[in-house]
């Protein structure tokens, strides 16, 4: 979390422009995400929100104070323990609302959800992870697969492998540093070299297939949605699951669906654009 708090550099001068208070402020709401992430809760008390902020205690309790005093956060009266309110939800709409790509895409990946009965969303990149925008759910998920927003490392996931390949090396190279290379699963790839050489595959390919990468049983398959200068902005992604599906059948049967639906959306992206 330190990395938020760290002062902003441009041109090898500080950035006057950059506000470390407001940066606090958000330390404290982004260590409810790094809680339910590393000790399975969102509700925290203070030495949580201060140790995963990397504030002091006084600090966090003034931040803390302050969020709850807007309605950001909840505090258990009882407890003593702080939680995210509703309001937070605002922010999540307010950027959706005015996502014109996540509005092209829907009804696209609604289509494509139909075909084999199947979970299929839409990620965009964010710094060294991605970020499940859209996520149209089968009616068998489980619930936190059906809930946007939700990140993940882009270093071994489908979507995060389309997006690199269209990144320069240079590029690559710096997502690599900023990522926290560490295994999700047994199988998990976390040598540098495999994960350029997956990435370079992916290139040539124009899709992305990963075996049990992020999650135990899942073969994810993911294709890139470009922009008019053929960067990719986002993916579209379709999870599908061991032993009910082979990586064969996976190839056959979802690979043609994920690259027309993402050619689909990039050529009304590119209309509008």
């Amino acid at each position: 979390m330190g990395s938020i708090l760290k002062k902003r550099r441009r041109n090898g001068r500080p950035d006057t422009l950059f506000v470390g208070s407001l940066a606090k402020g958000f330390a404290v709401l982004q260590a409810f995400r790094l809680g339910q992430r590393e000790l399975g809760s969102a509700d925290l008390g203070l030495s949580e929100i201060a140790k995963l902020s990397g504030l002091d205690k006084s600090a966090a309790q003034r931040f803390t104070n302050t969020l709850v005093e807007l309605g950001y956060l909840e505090k258990d009266l009882r407890t003593r323990r702080y939680r995210p309110a509703i309001k937070l939800a605002e922010f999540y709409y307010t950027y959706l609302v005015s996502n014109r790509l996540a509005e092209i895409a829907m009804p696209r990946l609604i289509e494509a959800s139909k075909a084999y009965g199947t979970t299929v969303n839409l990620c965009e990149p964010s710094g060294p992870s991605v970020i499940y925008t859209i996520r149209i759910p089968h009616e068998k998920s489980f619930y936190r697969a059906t809930i946007p927003g939700r990140a993940m490392p882009a270093f071994c996931t489908a979507p995060g492998h389309v997006i690199l390949a269209s990144r320069t090396d240079e590029e690559v190279n710096e997502v690599l540093a900023a990522s926290d290379i560490k295994p999700m699963t047994k199988k998990t790839v976390t040598d540098l070299r495999k994960i350029r050489a997956l990435i370079e595959q992916t290139r040539q390919n124009g899709y992305a297939i990963t075996v049990e990468q992020s999650l135990p049983h899942e073969i994810s398959t993911a294709a890139p949605v470009f922009n008019s200068e053929g960067r990719a902005i986002a993916a579209v992604q379709i999870p599908v699951y061991m032993p009910r599906w082979t990586v064969e059948a996976t190839r056959e049967k979802i690979v043609p669906i994920i690259l027309e639906t993402a050619r689909s959306v990039s050529g009304s992206y590119f209309e509008e654009s």
